[in-house]
């Protein structure tokens, strides 16, 4: 039997033995032995092999008998081959092979794999130097050694030939060894690939397991709640019984008590029992903050900016909103009048705050109390803890089985939550502003709020009464007139906000420290303790809108468009940065600045790594062929992030006004009832498309006809229109007025809806824009019901909308269009006579300017100012020589624009026509063929704020200046404020010879304009013009400065020409060309002709 231990041969011992045959003696015994025999047998041998064989094999039979020889014998025949090999081994070989040894059961498992190389091809192309190939293609020569064996050696040199083939046998293997690691490297990264993918499927499967997790925490510290409120409860009564079970008297008491001790005792409780006077203070209810015991982290492991939840939560404009903590409580208030609470773990309105009497403007949330400002002057206090609120689903009052009670899988579908729910949420009203609350904050007891009444009021909560109230111009009045200095006391800003700016922006307190953001752009720290201004930011140049601080910095945002960063121990500005819109709303945390600045999407500073990033639906909307509103309302709380829209809301609310302004019994409320009558029935018409346009809003084009609903407003549009033909302008009956504002509100809200129902919608955006236009330059969106701020806030959304347009504003732009208007001038430019030529004068004070206006030796001459404008940003951050800011100030060229075509006004032929600005620039401004066209004295700034902010009203518009020189029936009414036009054209438009009414700051921007000027006094000599159809033409001159220069072709006869030129003999005259930063004065009552040199736009300010 073969040994259990072994391969069944004997130990390496017994190999040794030269007896046996399984020694290597022995078989090299036996294997002569055999050889012999086979040879003598096969082999010619002539002597007898027979005794030869027999005596070999009679050896082998005494060997075979041996038992070891016949043990081995028996093993060897049940052993393989492959055992007979192993046993011989050496205990090296045997480990070397059991390290390396891979069972079958591996081998024919082997997975797939996409590489066209082996694992050991990889490590040849590794490790080129560990294998022979490596070391026999190895280069070890360097460049430099090369080209010095290049020169040396000769071209048809053998062994030249052969160092060459070796050389591209070596390169050519590493070149196939590069092949191999190339291909190794990218099977890695595709297995990095799979990796990452299945790490983001296990990172999904566990968010949603941490959600699941946060809901159960939500649930049950809803229910603990509302345990330790039981136990309260509880507590109380068992306080109360135990109180009451001391007062009464026992058995035996009640015994020796007299009837007279009963008398009063029975008076005292019937007298408790009597109500308490209607007078009589009510007792407050406290405030009570239940701390959150957990905090979600869920929101912490999202992407930046990615969406967590949109919450359709109200019918019209939302105008507040604020959130105590991530997937806490979120309230939202808006102009239907209702104040919403909602759960953002479920997405579902918890109920609606009941007691305002209007719109709440401003809220903040805080450790479930909420503080409300409204438009009735009233400020509200909420405890949200008493929500009848359940986070299950159930409606309050209602089993757990109810088929109507909210389910956890409904919280999307915005159900109305149960009636009563936040009865018994308010604490108490404040009550003593006169006007809408703009502004309110609050911590601890302390609370501060802003009003349109232009007071800040200090409150205290715990006693529920104003402690001191805080008069803002009052404020600026007394700083000013004890530091002498205009810079602290109260200024009109120089710019114009997008919408009505709050006298009250903003608000922060801090213990007794309180800053405010008013109107005129200055930022003030108030103390409390003292009711006193403490220090005055001044920066802005817009209405403040938005402002927090902390420790160390206070960060306020502007309709100037710039959000700044004030360091609060110095007073002064430690950074600043800008956006192309006003800034409606800004907040921080302790890493990123976040405001709503006029776009579809919410701007992002980081502070720590200092880069701009975008956030909301407006970031992908391109990509989903969507078309988001412009977010207005921001809030943050450790990188969580809340926000909302506003465009079609605005919307809305227009075509809301209008159907609201005829009652059901078909009367119409407008201004003056008698001027209305003739609009009535159009006006029912109206309203009745107002209804229409709410409807598909809300519905879909599928229920409304539309080509109808179009026809009609064309139809009341048209009629409108036609009374502007059949009265004088100034005389046009409002009414017809307010029905054309209307009307085209509602057709540009008509072609507004048309925008998702087409694929292309850049020429339904251009008609939206063009309705609205329509209307501004038209009637100058004057309407009933529909307040002109409206316009402005509306262009500001399409603003931020249309911003990311990529379009070409202009046909093969690309190719043909600068960036910058040409200063080239065309037809040269006149030769200025030294006497005659205009002084130029810089770095004048207010004062001075006065002076000279109203000196008594001589009146005011024309002079020009160099420096005057410095400062505007049309000049350097945001210049007008730049054609695609104008492009984007008007938004991608679609505003509307009204132009003078021909050479002047008082020309045959002359004519106007209503343009969008691309079509006016690629027509008449960047082309110098055809007709001449002319932006002439427009009201652009009005109709275009963003173009306004480039410019500021020189200061010297706010001097106290003289009347007319020489008639004083000339002056005009004075006016509140300058009166601001633009006038915009190429080369060669020239503005006739004429006087104003006003005097007049004409500021050049871009390129040059020669000017020429006569006194008052040679008023006789400019032979002024009689009336013309009705219209008073006195102001504009016969003489033609162009005419009678040369500049201009001549048509009368050269008499008449000689005859003017003798007239004007004598006349003293001054002239200059203005250059871009020049602003020339032109008193009130001189003449003065303007002819542009080039392309050119100036602004002039009107004032008296």
């Amino acid at each position: 039997m073969a040994d259990p231990e072994g391969y069944g041969f004997p130990d390496d011992g017994a190999g040794d033995d030269e007896r046996s045959i399984i020694s290597s003696r022995g078989l090299e015994a036996f294997g002569r032995k055999v050889t012999t025999t086979a040879n003598h047998l096969i082999g010619p041998n002539a002597e007898d092999v027979s005794g030869h064989y027999k005596t070999a094999m009679a050896e082998v039979n005494k060997q075979m008998r041996r038992p070891k020889i016949q043990r081995s014998m028996f093993s060897m025949a049940k052993t393989t081959p492959t055992d007979m090999v192993r046993s011989k081994l050496s205990t090296s070989e045997i480990q070397h092979r059991a390290l390396t040894h891979l069972p079958d059961e591996l081998l024919s498992n082997i997975p797939e794999h996409e590489n066209s190389y082996s694992l050991f091809q990889g490590f040849q192309a590794s490790f080129p130097e560990l294998t022979d190939d490596g070391k026999k293609h190895r280069r070890r020569v360097s460049r430099g050694r090369k080209l010095i064996d290049d020169g040396k050696a000769s071209p048809s040199d053998p062994k030249r030939l052969g160092q060459l083939k070796r050389e591209r046998a070596s390169m050519i293997h590493e070149l196939n060894l590069l092949g191999v690691r190339k291909s190794m490297s990218s099977a890695e990264i595709r297995e990095i690939d799979n990796k990452i993918a299945n790490l983001h499927g296990m990172r999904r499967i566990i968010l949603e397991r941490l959600a699941g997790f946060e809901q159960d925490e939500a649930v049950l510290e809803h229910d603990l709640i509302d345990v330790e409120g039981r136990v309260e409860e509880a507590q109380l009564l068992v306080d109360e019984a135990e109180e009451i079970a001391k007062n009464t008297a026992t058995k035996d008491e009640e015994d020796l008590a007299g009837d007279g001790e009963i008398h009063e005792f029975m008076s005292q409780s019937v007298y408790e029992k009597i109500p308490e006077s209607a007078q009589t203070t009510p007792s407050r209810k406290s405030k009570k903050v239940h701390r959150k015991k957990s905090m979600p982290i869920l929101h912490e492991h999202f992407e930046p900016g990615s969406s967590i939840r949109e919450i359709r939560a109200h019918k019209e404009t939302i105008t507040a909103l604020d959130f105590d903590a991530p997937f806490g409580t979120l309230v939202t208030a808006a102009l239907d009048d209702t104040v919403r609470v909602w759960d953002l773990n479920a997405g579902r309105c918890m109920g609606h705050l009941e007691g305002h009497t209007a719109s709440v403007r401003t809220l903040q949330v805080e450790d479930n109390i909420l503080a409300t400002g409204s438009m009735d002057a009233t400020i509200k206090l909420w405890d949200l803890n008493k929500t009848r609120y359940d986070p299950h689903g159930a409606q309050y009052g209602k089993g757990e089985d109810d088929e109507d009670a909210i389910a956890w899988e409904t919280a999307d579908d915005h159900l109305e939550p149960p009636e009563g729910s936040m009865d018994e949420c308010e604490l108490y009203t404040l009550q003593a502003h006169v006007d809408e609350i703009t502004a309110l904050h609050f911590r601890g007891d302390v609370l501060v709020s802003g009003s349109a009444d232009k007071t800040i009021r200090h409150w205290d909560l715990e006693k529920g009464r104003a402690v001191q109230t805080l008069d803002v111009m009052w404020a600026a009045a007394q700083a000013s007139a004890t530091i002498g200095s205009g810079d602290n006391g109260w200024r009109p800003t120089g710019r114009a906000s997008g919408r009505d700016a709050d006298f009250v922006g903003a608000l922060q307190v801090f213990e007794s420290a309180l800053a405010c953001g008013t109107a005129d752009g200055m930022v003030r720290l108030w103390d409390l303790r003292s009711g006193q201004v403490h220090r005055s930011l001044v920066g802005h140049t817009g209405a403040v809108t938005c402002l927090q601080f902390d420790d160390v910095h206070l960060i306020t945002g502007s309709v100037d468009r710039s959000i700044r960063i004030w360091d609060l121990r110095t007073g002064s500005i430690y950074d600043a940065y800008a956006y192309d819109n006003p800034i409606t709303d800004m907040e921080f945390d302790a890493r990123r600045i976040v405001s709503a600045a006029g776009e579809d999407v919410v701007k992002v500073y980081d502070k720590v790594e200092g880069r701009q990033w975008d956030c909301g639906a407006g970031v992908t909307a391109a990509e989903e062929g969507k078309s988001p509103s412009v977010i207005e309302r921001v809030g943050v709380k450790d990188g969580y992030l809340g926000c909302r829209t506003a465009l079609l809301e605005r919307y809305i609310d227009a075509a809301s006004a209008v159907k609201n302004e005829a009652s059901p019994s078909g009367t119409i409320t407008l201004l003056q009832d008698e001027i209305a009558k003739p609009t009535q029935p159009y006006q029912q018409l109206l309203s009745r498309q107002a209804e229409l346009l709410k409807g598909w809003h809300g519905k879909g084009v599928q229920e409304i006809n539309t080509e109808l609903l179009h026809k009609r407003l064309e139809d009341v549009a048209s009629i409108a229109m036609s009374k502007f033909y059949s009265y004088r302008y100034d005389r046009v009956p409002d009414c017809w007025r307010y029905l054309y504002t209307n009307t085209m509100v509602l057709m540009s809200f008509f072609h507004l809806l048309q925008v998702d129902e087409q694929q292309d919608g850049s020429d339904v955006w251009n008609i939206v824009v063009e309705k609205l236009d329509r209307a501004l330059i038209t009637t100058g969106g004057q309407s009933d019901c529909i307040p002109r701020s409206w316009f402005d806030g509306t262009m500001e959304s399409l603003s931020g909308l249309l911003s990311k347009s990529s379009e070409e504003p202009l046909p093969k732009r690309r190719k043909t269009q600068p960036s910058l208007f040409s200063t080239e001038e065309p037809h040269g430019r006149p030769v200025l006579t030294a006497e005659r030529t205009i002084s130029r004068h810089r770095d004048w004070t207010l004062e001075k300017f006065e002076d000279y206006m109203n000196s008594a030796e001589e009146p005011p001459q024309p002079i020009i100012f160099s420096d005057l404008i410095d400062s505007w940003t049309a000049l350097t951050d945001r210049p007008w020589r730049s054609v695609d800011h104008l492009l984007n100030a008007t938004l991608g060229g679609r505003r509307l624009v009204p132009i003078e075509v021909g050479r002047s006004y008082v020309d045959e032929g002359w004519g106007q026509e209503l343009i969008n600005f691309k079509t006016f620039l690629s027509k008449y401004i960047l082309t110098s063929e055809g007709q001449v066209g002319y932006l002439a004295q427009h009201n652009l700034f009005t109709q275009i704020p963003s173009l306004r902010n480039d410019v500021q009203i020189p200061d010297f518009c706010w001097a106290d200046v003289p009347g007319h020189p020489t008639d004083v029936s000339k002056n005009q009414e004075k006016l509140d404020m300058p009166s601001m036009n633009a006038w915009f054209g190429p080369a060669k438009t020239i503005t006739p010879l004429h006087t104003d009414g006003y005097h007049n700051l004409l500021c050049q921007v871009v390129g040059t304009k020669y000017v020429r000027l006569y006194p008052p006094s040679a008023t006789e000599k400019m032979r002024p013009r009689k009336a013309e159809e009705g219209v008073d033409m006195s102001n504009t001159s016969e003489v033609d400065v162009g005419i009678l220069e040369g500049w201009d072709p001549h048509d009368g006869s050269p008499d008449e020409l000689e005859e003017l030129k003798a007239n004007l003999s004598g006349v003293d005259y001054w002239e200059g060309i203005l250059g871009p930063g020049d602003t020339l004065l032109i008193p009130m009552g001189w003449w003065h002709y303007v002819r542009s040199l080039s392309i050119s736009f100036s602004v002039s300010f009107w004032w008296n």
